[in-house]
């Protein structure tokens, strides 16, 4: 075989490269974030709507602006999982290549 050639698909490369994790992508990955996105939209949507409630939505849940009240508390779970998850990033794990020698 040539020396420049190709190594064949299934034999071990002796040198290994990894890209470390950065922290843009540990965030990325983080599902805090992800939670506080789906709850401020979520939130918003019901929020409106509690703006404006019909007269049956009130009599079906004994006169509470259920609507209302669910997205506003969908809004403050939000911006608790927001500042969570900005006051305390993800750890960035380290990644060590491990390079196994044949003993014969």
């Amino acid at each position: 075989m040539d020396d420049n050639a190709e190594s064949e698909p299934g034999e071990a490369d002796p040198q290994l490269h990894y890209t470390p994790m950065t922290l843009r992508q540990a965030r990325m990955l983080d599902l805090r974030s992800y939670i506080c996105g789906l709850f401020l939209i979520f939130g918003v949507i019901v929020t409106i709507l509690g703006f404006a409630p019909s007269d049956t939505t009130l009599d079906k849940a004994a006169n509470i602006n259920i609507n209302l009240w669910t997205g506003l508390s969908m809004l403050v779970l939000s911006l608790v999982m927001g500042v969570w998850a900005w006051r305390t990033p993800p750890e960035v794990p380290e990644q060590h290549p491990q390079i196994i020698e044949d003993p014969s």
